[in-house]
């Protein structure tokens, strides 16, 4: 995971921080080190969104540093609630599992990930919020955020318009799509994500700086692809649906190789797609016996 530093008026402004690991904090510590980011020239950490990977050292950066921590008001919300509301959402969503379709005995194993997954996070209160859908930057430099809604609810990118750089986060990755997910805290993400891809393709932009892969040139090149990606998965979603089938049937069809562990992302992709198809009149669900099955419309 890419963390980036740039410039702002009072000092340098870091795009998000890495997880909370030994050996990233090292490593964060190693390249402020090479770069010439002090405790006293760093002013700014904005994160991009509460992802532990992104989100995880926000804490122990600020403690060093006296840095504010900005986050858009959407993600923060989420942050608080994955630690503070865990306890009471945990049976709502293994509820929702049940109605999903997944065995018992598959849908505890998803929960206990759950719980090693939030009992990993830890809250950082923010010091300034970013609220609507696009503001200056905290720490000027003339970079602004820009609110890009999907792969998390509130996931912002950053934009010089000047100088033509965008910080991507994980919105826009150089090589394969982010994961696009619907769960309890995601609504439709699949509409907000191809809605906030289709804004962005417009910005003029030379460099894209992304948190995992290599920089590249071609955004809107490389928007194209992607929603040409997510395009080709909702024609195989409503081609598979030969039957009705729930989304852990509809799951196993799209993800038939898929290992153990990126079970729970692939479920909530899959979701994603079929709430998406539904919202656009491509596909129907009903109640049978007590699970959800999907159909085509």
């Amino acid at each position: 995971m890419a963390a980036w530093v740039i410039e702002g008026d009072d000092g340098h402004v870091l795009v998000d921080t890495g997880i909370d690991t030994p050996p990233a904090r090292d490593a964060l510590r190693e390249g402020a080190g090479q770069i010439g980011v002090t405790r006293e020239s760093l002013r700014h950490v904005v994160l991009t969104h509460a992802h532990i990977d992104h989100y995880g050292l926000a804490g122990p950066v600020r403690e060093w540093s006296g840095a504010t921590l900005s986050i858009h008001e959407r993600e923060e919300e989420l942050a608080t609630r994955w630690v503070n509301g865990w306890a009471q959402d945990r049976p709502s969503v293994e509820r929702s599992f049940l109605a999903g379709g997944i065995p018992a005995g598959v849908a505890r194993q998803l929960l206990d990930a759950s719980d090693r997954i939030h009992a990993r996070y830890q809250h950082y209160p923010p010091d300034h919020l970013l609220r609507g859908d696009r503001g200056a930057l905290p720490g000027g430099g003339g970079w602004e955020w820009i609110l890009t809604p999907g792969h998390s609810p509130g996931h912002v990118t950053v934009y010089h318009p000047e100088r033509r750089i965008l910080i991507a986060g994980d919105h826009v990755l150089p090589r394969i799509s982010p994961n696009i997910g619907a769960d309890l805290y995601a609504e439709n993400p699949l509409a907000d994500y191809l809605a906030s891809l289709g804004r962005l393709r417009e910005l003029p932009v030379e460099l894209v700086l992304p948190s995992h892969g290599e920089p590249f040139a071609d955004l809107a090149g490389r928007i194209d692809g992607i929603v040409a990606h997510h395009h080709e998965r909702n024609a195989q979603t409503v081609e598979l649906l030969t039957r009705p089938m729930t989304a852990f049937e509809v799951t196993l069809r799209l993800f038939p190789d898929l290992p153990p562990d990126n079970f729970l992302h692939a479920l909530r992709e899959a979701r994603a797609h079929l709430i998406y198809l539904e919202s656009v009149g491509r596909v129907g669900r009903d109640t049978r016996g007590g699970a959800e099955v999907w159909h085509r419309d």
